[in-house]
């Protein structure tokens, strides 16, 4: 069942709205603002590619208050990133909890509104759900996706099944109230916005997906394809659906805008993924996003081993896809696989020594493992002629060349540990990594799953990476950031410029990209929203 709700006040708005969303955003997509652009208005920016062009801050320490303009701490805890636009930030929480016996039964999230320029918090909404999901999952939560704006407006997500539109004052424009599918509780994916209309990933068949138990078979009476989650493009002034794609887009996969050859807007999506996934074949679908024809499938192809806990990065003649143990380049054209690199096999690795506390690079080595998964999910970004991701079983970043098959590792430390007294420690051990207590501002635990303890490589749909200018950056889970000089001569420890933290090591608990505007960075933890000053450029020694 799917229900809109009228707003509280007369309905003449939304015309205006969709007016207002034509004019900023533009016909035909052109909206997708310049990638210099200072503000942030969804999860992965303003080119929708996690890319920006700027300078941002390459050193601080939370800890020690070094580099921070302002904190605000939140009453609950929550995963999603920051959006900003102008003098504005938007982030959500889960609705604040009594204690931790209740962090499996959470439904409803709270949508904040504070001022970027002080972290005062300006306005809240609320937003009900429907489908309990536990908190700080590492998988997600019911506050996992990123608030969108384009500045008149901004739309809030509850990942436990609504949507809400508002205006900048914390109005009410629209309240879209579904049952999501109860089968995994993965990352599933960021809604974009693309012109006037809102991509998200849901279940088919809303009525249908309140009989799925999690894991379990599905009931005969019930028709598989109807229980697919597909993407969906509503109008993002009413909230209605206007079109659903028909091939299926499993909720472990990030769907990507971006556009073809032929100048047309289109977005890349997958199936496929543990738990048995239904939708297939697995694989990858092309489906246009171009006016009148939205929703329709360019190509979709079969790929048995996709790994799709990915961002498809593609571009106008190629995608780049992880399928198991190897990396794949797509021809976006026709959908056709062109090339295979294996990433565990005859890679170069510049291997850490604990004894003298120096890399040393190793030539054509085989790397230790036994699961057919690379990167840690979701931390994949191509950057020039390298695709970069977090390594899976070993705390390393790992690049491969996009045109000779190159494959290369860099290994870093899984932990920074810094104290107030300015010690800093980093940890290369995981028999030595501090546990990671995941407690909200007022000293809840919000612990559901063990594995939220952990440092957060590997089995973990982890942050995006985020690229300003030159500069990578990559969060885990610890509150631990590694920043990357993509234009470093060789991926070696030169190559990492700083390492810094988001708060104390184990106690500190992060799911959220970094996000930028005005020279500064913004992120959100457990506990609070944070402005990492003003950035320079990077001068080298």
């Amino acid at each position: 069942m799917q229900v809109c709700r009228s707003p509280r006040r007369p309905r003449p708005r939304v015309p205006a709205l969709r007016k207002v969303l034509t004019a900023v955003l533009g016909f035909g997509f052109a909206g997708l603002s310049p990638a210099g652009a200072d503000n942030w208005p969804q999860a992965a920016g303003p080119s929708a590619n996690w890319k920006v062009e700027g300078h941002a801050p390459t050193q601080w320490s939370v800890v020690l208050d070094q580099n921070i303009k302002w904190r605000t701490t939140l009453p609950e805890g929550g995963q999603s990133s920051v959006t900003i636009w102008g003098d504005k930030a938007f982030v959500t929480t889960h609705r604040p909890l009594d204690s931790t016996d209740q962090t499996a039964t959470v439904t409803d999230i709270v949508g904040y509104c504070l001022s970027a320029t002080t972290g005062a918090i300006l306005w809240t909404v609320d937003l009900p759900g429907s489908v309990a999901v536990g908190t700080a999952g590492i998988f997600s939560d019911a506050t996992v996706f990123a608030p969108v704006t384009d500045g008149t407006h901004v739309w809030f997500f509850n990942r436990s099944g609504s949507i809400g539109c508002f205006d900048m004052t914390g109005q009410q424009v629209w309240l879209r109230e579904y049952v999501p599918r109860n089968r995994h509780t993965n990352r599933q994916a960021e809604p974009i916005l693309v012109g006037h209309q809102l991509l998200v990933v849901e279940v088919l068949d809303k009525a249908a997906a309140q009989k799925l138990q999690r894991h379990a078979p599905i009931p005969a009476e019930i028709d598989p394809k109807s229980v697919w989650t597909y993407l969906h493009g509503l109008d993002a002034a009413t909230g209605e659906t206007r079109w659903i794609e028909p091939t299926g887009t499993v909720i472990h996969n990030s769907p990507t805008v971006g556009q073809t050859a032929h100048g047309e807007w289109a977005v890349l999506h997958a199936r496929g993924g543990p738990h048995a996934p239904l939708e297939t074949p697995y694989g990858l679908t092309l489906t246009s996003l171009a006016p009148g024809r939205e929703g329709t499938t360019l190509w979709t192809t079969e790929i048995p081993d996709i790994n799709p806990m990915f961002n498809p990065n593609w571009d106008a003649q190629h995608a780049y896809v992880m399928a198991g143990e190897y990396h794949l380049i797509i021809d976006v054209q026709t959908g056709r696989e062109l090339s295979r690199q294996h990433l565990r096999q005859k890679v170069d690795l510049w291997r850490h020594d604990p004894a003298t506390d120096t890399h040393q690079l190793e030539r054509g080595v085989n790397l230790p493992g036994n699961k057919p998964r690379l990167n840690t999910y979701h931390t994949n970004l191509v950057v020039g002629d390298w695709h970069y991701f977090l390594a899976h079983e070993r705390a390393a970043i790992g690049r491969v060349h996009l045109r000779s098959g190159q494959v290369e590792y860099l290994d870093v430390p899984l932990q920074l540990s810094v104290k107030p007294d300015g010690t800093r420690a980093q940890i290369w051990d995981e028999t030595q990594t501090i546990p990671i207590v995941p407690k909200n501002s007022r000293g809840i635990n919000l612990l559901q799953d063990k594995r939220s303890a952990g440092t957060g490589w590997g089995h973990v749909s982890a942050a995006s990476p985020l690229l300003v200018g030159h500069l990578l950056y990559f969060p885990v889970l610890s509150g631990t950031v590694y920043v990357i000089d993509t234009q470093a001569p060789e991926f070696s420890a030169e190559a990492l410029v700083a390492i810094n933290d988001l708060g104390p090591a184990g106690e500190t608990w992060t799911l959220s990209s970094l996000t930028y505007a005005d020279h500064k960075l913004f992120t959100h933890t457990l506990t609070e929203v944070i402005c990492i000053g003003e950035g320079r450029p990077l001068v080298k020694p």
